[in-house]
């Protein structure tokens, strides 16, 4: 996988002195990594699945303006998914995914930063924070969402009035209050970052191979080294083998002994050129389930969930509700300029799979990063890297390997 993740990994492998070879169906980042809110949500450690979503949960899905859609078709499919989601909201699994979670988040910039200064990356990546917005009757939520990121020193603080206009001038009276993160970065554009960690990667000698990975197996003259299989006929020799494969990783999976609960959470978002300038830093409506983002490229609206599998069509109605939704708090008079869709690799307990694989422990696994992907590749592209060198990882990986699912 050559997405954010796939780029991370191979750049850190690279470090610890692998020769490299990255391999991908599409050109580098242009997938799911190339549409996201460009938010490193360093603040991120509460799962998705939270106490109580289940009394909520229903009522999103009947409405037809929420951030949360699942299409009936799929919903048969999904439904084994959405059991271990509920299960995973019990309180004392949600404290403890959050520590697991906090556990990755608290080093991730340093891992990225490290990246960013090897590969010439600091012009496209500003420190300027975020905020949570708020309208008035979601005081309760505010008020919630900063006692439990207290709970894990995340740098927060509750703004409104005067305060939170002189941040967010453009911002109207919808947006009652805030809560303002200001240790929080963003990238100009993802995929120009890509690009830019591609061109290290290339510079340190490291290639890149359009194709499709079919399978992998131990090669038949040398049982420490693999053979992948490509969907071309051809095959690549390796010593080891990191599978960043995102949404499309739960197959390939089984083909080598792990049944993961790997589905996906397919995000939208929207553009609008000629507004990146309204907003000074991304800016969330919690309850929307979206971000505006300031960009190279203007405003880009981002965000939602539909369960709906990797087959069907883009729903034209989550691309309208994201530029309705944007202007519940700004006023932008024009059109959309884009519009796209991608897979979010989701798994129940928000939280990625790392690791050895059960048959083939020369596959390590790096995917399903849900939300947090862009924030994360960098961390676990180390911690796997380290891992596949036979060195002890940075930060402890045993809440995320994939048998805490046997």
């Amino acid at each position: 996988g050559a997405g954010v993740v796939g780029l991370a990994s191979a750049l850190w492998l690279q470090r610890l002195n692998w020769k490299v070879t990255l391999l991908d169906r599409q050109p580098p980042g242009s997938g799911t990594s190339f549409g996201n809110a460009c938010t490193f949500a360093t603040y991120a450690v509460e799962p998705v699945a939270t106490p109580g979503i289940w009394r909520k949960a229903p009522g999103m899905l009947l409405r037809p303006d929420s951030p949360l859609a699942i299409r009936p078709g799929y919903l048969p499919r999904i439904a084994p998914w959405l059991w271990r989601f509920l299960a995973s909201s019990r309180e004392h699994r949600v404290d403890a995914i959050s520590q697991d979670l906090h556990s990755l988040l608290k080093p991730c910039m340093g891992s990225w930063q490290t990246l960013f200064d090897e590969a010439g990356a600091n012009d496209l990546v500003r420190h300027d924070g975020s905020l949570y917005i708020f309208e008035g009757h979601e005081r309760r939520s505010a008020i919630d969402m900063l006692a439990y990121h207290q709970r894990f020193d995340v740098p927060m603080r509750l703004l409104e009035g005067p305060e939170l206009r002189a941040l967010e001038p453009a911002l109207n009276a919808r947006a009652a209050l805030a809560l303002e993160l200001p240790d929080v970065s963003r990238t100009l554009d993802p995929y120009a970052l890509s690009l830019r960690l591609l061109r290290r990667f290339s510079e340190q000698g490291g290639e890149f191979r359009q194709g499709e990975l079919q399978g992998v197996q131990r090669s038949t003259q040398h049982s420490e080294r693999l053979t992948a299989r490509l969907s071309s006929g051809e095959s690549l020799q390796a010593e080891r083998l990191v599978l960043c494969t995102g949404a499309w990783s739960r197959s390939l999976a089984q083909t080598l002994g792990d049944e993961i609960p790997l589905d996906t959470e397919r995000g939208y978002h929207v553009l609008f050129d000629q507004s990146g300038a309204l907003l000074k830093r991304p800016v969330c409506w919690a309850a929307g389930g979206f971000y505006m983002t300031p960009m190279a490229q203007g405003l880009r609206v981002a965000g939602t969930v539909e369960f709906a599998g990797l087959e069907a069509a883009p729903d034209p109605r989550r691309y309208r509700y994201l530029a309705k939704a944007a202007r519940r708090f700004l006023t932008l008079h024009h059109e959309p300029a884009s519009q796209w869709m991608g897979f979010r690799p989701s798994l129940p307990d928000s939280k990625p799979v790392l690791g050895q694989s059960r048959l083939l422990p020369q596959v390590y696994y790096n995917f399903g990063h849900g939300h947090v992907g862009l924030t994360l590749a960098a961390i676990t592209g180390q911690l796997v890297a380290e891992q596949a060198s036979g060195l002890a990882p940075s930060v402890s990986m045993q809440a995320f390997l994939a048998g805490r699912f046997r």
